[in-house]
């Protein structure tokens, strides 16, 4: 009989050991986790305004949307369309890209998504933006096509004195967008009677264009965010992940 006991003793004495064991395991696990997510950053939007005049309607929308993007904690950078020549092979083949456009090109590259914001000419997009996006998609590496515009999340938006804001435009600036390798998101805007849509302050006067906005912006900074932490969140998956495999005496595969 007392040797049952001694033996029953000794295998909650293991237990408790190995139950001890895998808790200091899965313990050091999440820690290794939460230094990781340490790591996580709040995404950089690009505002790309597809206008250069002074005063422009679409101007204080893409300003409108980037105050939106800030307040919900987005790092945002605004990035100028002009001071590029007009597209010309000729150019690249002799002098490669201009300096503009390779400044153009890295403030794009290092955003983690952009909101383009464009008048309407004729049913399309701007010859500006055009321009800007046609150098932007030029001088990458071999293999390497389209390079800044891959893994990125756009959103367009649009604002005329028209009654319908620009609408009619907005379907080609996605599909430029996506042409290029480009994700942009459904949501998007277009605010008519642009004389009086925004206030002395910029904002939109319309609760409704408002709204509308804000819901575009924050799907945005939502995406936005889950590609510029991509790596890091799923080095923290795997992490975790570990805690399910930790073995009885705390022994990580």
């Amino acid at each position: 009989e007392g040797s049952s006991e001694e033996t029953t003793t000794s295998h909650s004495s293991v237990d408790v050991v190995g139950s001890s064991r895998r808790t200091r395991a899965v313990a050091m696990i999440a820690r290794r986790a939460l230094a990781t997510a340490a790591q996580l950053r709040e995404p950089v939007i690009g505002l790309l305004c597809g206008s250069a005049r002074d005063g422009s309607f679409n101007s204080k929308l893409a300003t409108a949307a980037g105050v939106l993007a800030s307040d919900l904690g987005a790092d945002v950078k605004n990035i100028p369309l002009d001071g590029l020549p007009l597209y010309s092979q000729d150019i690249e083949a002799s002098t490669g890209l201009p300096d503009a456009a390779t400044t153009l090109k890295t403030a794009m590259a290092a955003c983690d998504g952009w909101l383009v914001a464009g008048p309407e000419y004729n049913g399309f997009v701007t010859p500006l933006f055009l321009n800007a996006m046609t150098w932007a998609s030029r001088g990458d590496p071999a293999g390497e096509m389209y390079a800044t515009f891959k893994a990125k999340t756009a959103c367009v938006v649009a604002t005329s004195p028209g009654g319908l804001g620009g609408l009619r435009s907005l379907s080609a600036y996605r599909d430029l967008l996506t042409n290029l390798g480009t994700t942009v998101i459904p949501q998007s805007v277009a605010v008519g009677s642009a004389f009086k849509a925004f206030d002395d302050y910029g904002s939109l006067t319309d609760e409704k264009s408002h709204g509308m906005l804000a819901t575009a912006v924050g799907q945005l900074v939502h995406l936005a965010r889950v590609e510029a932490n991509r790596e890091v969140a799923c080095e923290i998956l795997d992490k975790l992940k570990q805690t399910q495999a930790v073995g009885e005496y705390g022994a990580v595969p």
